[in-house]
């Protein structure tokens, strides 16, 4: 039952379509800790925590890879390959309200109440971010969404890995809100830089965490369950 469950959700579709502009910055060159999901799958597993486990293994299938040439073009490959499991493609043409793709998913998702208002997400969980472009100035509460990737992991100290495209390659960053003012801790990364940082910038605004907006789920918030704190 479980190998018939997993064909019906792993699809896949060979639709990729680019982003009008590239949609982030210039970012600093840094070493990078691959952490990979661990999942465990017992024989009654729900389909939700499937599609998850899809979403990611599929993610981590284009690593240090190009597959997909931008963010929203990464995050539509990984869509196609498991059965549109965010978004139908074919209607996403409907949210489109400026000429960036990861706008449009991002409206789309948030009119299913896709979006996640917890402070820590599950794995498979897209990550928006706003405000990205080099020449863009950060608003609080923003909702220009400039970026995004897919939740690969989170950490006991609530350290977020997310796979996502950036100068046309796939990589794994960090993200922390709970250490947000910083990029190590520990010798271990909490926090990536997105934008890579003037001499006369805090280097905390360079930060992912500076950059989050929002998660959205692969199902509806009424669907899932996320931790309290």
């Amino acid at each position: 039952m479980r190998s018939v469950i997993l064909g019906l959700v792993v699809v896949l579709l060979l639709f990729l379509t680019g982003c009008s502009q590239k949609e982030v910055a210039i970012v600093e060159p840094e070493a990078q800790i691959i952490t990979l999901p661990i999942i465990e799958v017992k024989p009654q597993e729900d389909k939700e925590l499937i599609i998850r486990r899809v979403i990611v293994e599929n993610a981590l299938k284009h690593l240090n890879k190009s597959s997909g040439q931008d963010c929203s073009g990464f995050v539509d490959l990984v869509n196609s390959d498991t059965n549109e499991s965010f978004y139908k493609a074919e209607m996403l043409y409907k949210y489109y309200d400026n000429s960036r793709r990861s706008r449009a998913i991002f409206n789309m998702m948030q009119d299913e109440d896709k979006l996640v208002s917890e402070p820590l997400p599950k794995v498979g969980d897209i990550v928006f971010f706003s405000d990205t472009l080099q020449k863009t100035k950060r608003r609080v509460g923003s909702l220009n969404i400039t970026h995004m990737g897919i939740v690969t992991a989170v950490d006991e100290d609530e350290t977020v890995h997310f796979i996502h495209n950036i100068q046309g390659k796939n990589k794994i960053d960090q993200l922390n809100r709970k250490y947000s003012d910083h990029h190590m801790l520990s010798d271990k990364h909490v926090n990536s830089f997105l934008k890579r940082c003037s001499k006369n910038r805090q280097k905390s605004k360079c930060l992912t965490s500076f950059f989050f907006s929002s998660y959205a789920s692969p199902v509806p918030k009424e669907k899932i369950e996320l931790s309290k704190n």
